[in-house]
């Protein structure tokens, strides 16, 4: 595994580094940004102004709010061997993280992609438009490991625990969780557990256990490498949590000890196929191809609450924005919250959408069916800008505009013929314009200026992707860059098996 590994205070300085755009600051930039410094310690009466370190916010790119539309270019490719399944990034852009059908967890530097000068190979660009001339930069990579399930033995005839055949001798190191032998006597052996004493007695090459005890791990139970179905990361990288196949999810560090897992959250029965962080980042929501939709507290590592009501795989999940974006707010101040965990939509594959208020436990989800003549599929939604409304692609290629407050279905938004189904839908910050990924394009539609009278599609093409599913779409939150991931996420449809990065130049 090829890593890389940098201390918190070198990942801080790192971005502090940077300008908005991703670029290292320099010339003007470091002669005004020493002058901030320098007056900055001279008001606070400090001798060395190195101590003092400006604060730079993430704030919306000018004119985003009220522009007419967006220049959305792609300008690096990311180049996988197979499916990409999901995909996360930290609030400042700085890592991406992509998970691959392969197994693989892989770790990328955003700037350095889109800034550096490591360019694809010929081979690489066939197939891609003129402007994606850059290659991702690979930080490093790690396997998505099924780890052993450390579960107590199964119970005999006469209702005690069956140990593995073994020695004549009980040996801890063979077993999954601390045990030391502490008495003989005969065929009577007292164990030591965890500060509890139990009593085992030996029956021919069997081991029967008088009290519940730990099982030595067998051959099939050794670590095996699962796709990653699902995947979302802390604001600054601090751990991240994916999904696996057995459904199970995996709690690892990305910047410290990348890849090590050091929690595993088992309930569900199936491929966790959606998982969120909740906005106050305690706690996540994960849905699972068994129909689930849990609650977990990261501080317990317990199931605090699970949402019932769907009858099919999950396939999305995604908080109530609280309010639209303004031009003033820093995104890097941990006290700005855009999402509301109170209000959460759940989909699945047979096209039900759920929406759950939080505050209220023993409430029932609210559902909104799909239209009559509407083919059952629903693998992504999304929320407008400002909360209003919802947005859900089918496989019939539209998308249905929803009124939450009213639970009215608004119009359905029809992408052009034998543009296949839309597998993901994205929101811009100004409650305009949507983002639609069809089988054959991505487009960039005004919501605001459909008319069903009239023969005129206001889209435009986003190039890039063509010919394969959209299994992911994410947006930084100043509205400077987007990322696309393609897959099929074990749906059925093709995949270009490519991650595209953009840059987002607002039009007036």
């Amino acid at each position: 595994m090829d890593s890389e590994h940098e201390s918190e205070d070198d990942f801080n300085q790192n971005d502090d580094n940077r300008s908005d755009d991703g670029s290292e600051r320099g010339g003007e930039m470091d002669d005004a940004g020493e002058g901030a410094t320098s007056s900055s310690a001279q008001a606070m009466g400090l001798e060395d102004a190195s101590a003092v370190r400006v604060h730079t916010p993430l704030t919306l790119q000018p004119n985003v709010l009220d522009c007419k539309t967006f220049d959305i270019m792609p300008l690096a490719l990311a180049v996988h061997p197979c499916n990409i399944y999901c995909m996360a990034a930290t609030k400042c852009m700085r890592w991406v993280f992509t998970g691959s059908e392969d197994g693989y967890v892989r770790k990328y530097d955003f700037f350095a992609s889109m800034n550096g000068k490591t360019l694809l190979t010929q081979g690489q660009r066939h197939g891609q438009v003129d402007s994606v001339t850059k290659a991702g930069i690979l930080a490093s990579y790690w396997e998505n490991e099924e780890q052993p399930n450390k579960s107590l033995p199964a119970l005999g005839e006469d209702g005690l625990p069956i140990a593995t055949p073994g020695p004549s001798e009980l040996n801890p190191n063979d077993m999954d969780i601390d045990v030391h032998v502490v008495k003989r006597e005969g065929d009577i052996h007292l164990i030591k557990r965890e500060g509890d004493v139990h009593m085992i007695k030996r029956e021919g090459s069997l081991e029967r256990a008088m009290t519940p005890v730990a099982r030595a791990a067998s051959p099939s139970e050794e670590s095996k490498m699962s796709a990653v179905y699902s995947l979302d990361c802390h604001s600054e990288a601090i751990f991240a949590v994916s999904g696996l196949e057995s459904g199970a999810v995996n709690l690892w560090t990305p910047r410290h000890e990348e890849g090590t897992c050091h929690h595993v959250f088992r309930q569900h029965t199936g491929p966790v196929s959606a998982i969120k962080l909740t906005p106050d980042e305690q706690g996540f929501i994960s849905g699972s191809w068994d129909q689930s939709v849990l609650q977990w507290d990261l501080n317990s590592g317990s199931v605090v609450r699970s949402y019932t009501g769907h009858g099919s795989q999950i396939s999305s999940l995604a908080f109530q924005p609280t309010e639209s974006p303004t031009m003033t707010m820093d995104f890097s101040n941990s006290t700005t919250n855009v999402s509301n965990d109170a209000v959460l939509m759940s989909t699945s594959v047979d096209g039900m959408i759920c929406l759950w208020d939080r505050r209220d436990p023993t409430q029932l989800p609210r559902k909104l069916q799909p239209p009559e003549k509407v083919p059952p599929w629903c693998l992504s939604a999304c929320w407008s800008a400002d909360g209003k409304r919802i947005y859900c692609g089918r496989r019939n290629g539209t998308v249905d505009e929803w009124d939450f407050a009213e639970g009215r279905f608004i119009q359905s938004i029809k992408m052009p013929a034998n543009s296949g189904p839309v597998s993901f839908v994205k929101s811009l910050p100004n409650n305009k314009h949507l983002i639609c990924a069809s089988q054959d394009n991505i487009r960039l539609w005004n919501v605001t200026e459909l008319d069903s009278r009239s023969s005129l599609r206001p889209f435009q093409i986003i190039a890039g992707h063509h010919g394969g599913l959209i299994s992911s779409i994410h947006i930084d939150p100043t509205c400077k860059y987007m990322i696309t991931t393609s897959g099929n996420r074990e749906w059925e449809g093709p995949s270009t098996n490519g991650c595209l990065f953009y840059d987002i130049q607002p039009m007036m």
